[in-house]
């Protein structure tokens, strides 16, 4: 049984939205692993750039096989320096967790109760001490169900609420013994004490795991408890290592992974390290398609600070006016101002996780509808009319037709402008919220 989440994050666009990534534009966007590395075949070494931030709340839990059809591989080596390497580039404002599977799961815990912790250096050097330096014992059994339970229950219970992935690593499908994991006691064998609950599995074999995965009860339930996760607003990854991952390739892209785009194939293990990267890379530079009808949020530039004493105006900025911040936020001092003057917006930054959104933006007495593609997280704004006046107010807007529909409604109409000429990306030195 899987328990029930509590939170229902936004679901996020699969990783392979190519066109989010700007693999020539983006600051920092796929300096992981090299510059636009696909998931590909052929060896990459790790590189050394970090990504500086993933915006927004982001918590991961990789569920890492240590199965003994690995040992018998031969690959853990380049499995054990893939999830190094991953570790090293996981910006540090990303919660990262890890539950480790064989015979049964278990789950890291950086500290009593605390299970899921932001990546700094310190705590990954800690993750790193829980990977297990050694192959896995030739006997171990594949126990995927109770991996992704335990991975749920961590995000479910310490997760923040924002987009919540599972990462997957497995070179095989399930296999298992029946019984309660998270009790600490066998059935299963090597089975630890969990401290968000037990789970009981009924679809794996009896008297231990017969060395044969993939039966259908071991299938039909890992897939429910897949399932069940997606349902929940959160998002599995599945990573399969080796050619057609002994022949689970498509149970883990159709029936695992959220979507078949979250199925990524990893031929050879010495790739793993690379291909992670850019996993994360990837993860960290999504957005979200902009589909709502009406205003989103209206900033205007208005007085923030009097003084006390005369009642003058000292300081202005934008201020949300209307709308949510949740879909497009302002940081104070987010504007530029034209030369000479401290309050004179010629252009000015807004956050959103939003991929393409429509501004209308007002400057003296000229109205525009600017089109605006989301770099890093970030659209910036310009004045109407050539840095003559100052950007009073600006009204965002997920369509063109909104935005023209709102124009068209102040006296004397305005301009709108399309294509690529008006397009405005954002700075790339900010992230998301």
């Amino acid at each position: 049984m899987t328990p029930e989440a509590t939170t229902e994050p936004t679901r996020t666009a699969p990783i392979s939205r190519r066109s989010v990534l700007r693999t020539t534009g983006a600051v920092g966007a796929l300096a992981i692993g090299g510059a636009g590395l696909p998931f590909a075949t052929g060896s990459a070494a790790a590189d050394d750039h970090l990504i500086e931030t993933c915006g927004g709340e982001v918590d991961v839990v990789v569920a890492l096989d240590y199965s003994g059809s690995i040992r018998s591989a031969g690959t853990w080596g380049d499995i054990q320096s893939g999830v190094d390497s991953f570790l090293g580039v996981v910006p540090d404002d990303v919660q990262l967790g890890l539950v480790t599977f064989g015979d049964a799961p278990a789950a890291f815990a950086y500290g009593s109760g605390n299970l899921l912790a932001p990546a700094t250096a310190s705590n990954v050097s800690a993750v790193r001490g829980g990977v297990p330096a050694s192959a896995p014992p030739q006997e171990n059994a594949t126990h995927m169900p109770g991996a992704l339970d335990f991975s749920n229950a961590i995000l479910d219970q310490e997760g923040r609420g924002g987009k919540e992935i599972v990462v997957l690593i497995t070179d095989g499908g399930p296999n298992y013994e029946n019984g309660v994991v998270g009790d600490g006691a066998s059935p299963p064998a090597d089975d630890t004490t969990f401290p968000y609950g037990t789970f009981a599995y009924t679809g794996g074999s009896s008297g231990g795991e017969n060395g044969v995965a993939g039966e259908p009860g071991e299938l039909d339930e890992t897939a429910a408890t897949a399932t069940a996760i997606t349902a929940a607003g959160r998002r599995v990854i599945a990573v399969g290592i080796g050619e057609n991952v002994a022949g689970f390739d498509d149970y883990l892209r159709d029936e695992i992974a959220s979507t078949p785009d979250d199925f990524v194939a990893v031929r050879e293990a010495s790739n793993l390290g690379a291909e992670l990267e850019s996993l994360i890379s990837e993860v960290c530079a999504e957005c979200t398609d902009c589909t709502a009808d009406g205003r989103l949020a209206k900033y205007e530039f208005d007085c923030v600070e009097t003084d006390p004493d005369t009642g003058e105006c000292i300081a202005a900025d934008f201020v949300l006016e209307s709308g949510s911040a949740d879909d497009v936020a302002y940081a104070a001092g987010s504007f530029t101002s034209k030369a000479g003057e401290a309050f004179e917006p010629m252009s000015a930054t807004f956050e959103t996780e939003y991929c393409d959104l429509y501004a209308l933006v007002k400057s003296g007495r000229e109205l525009e509808v600017q089109s605006l593609q989301a770099t890093d997280g970030s659209v910036t704004v310009g004045t109407t009319n050539g840095e003559k006046f100052a950007i009073s107010f600006v009204a965002f807007y997920c369509t063109e037709a909104a935005a023209t529909e709102a124009l068209e409604r102040f006296p004397g109409g305005g301009r709108s402008s399309r294509g690529g000429q008006s397009s405005r990306g954002g700075r790339s030195s900010r992230g998301r919220r």
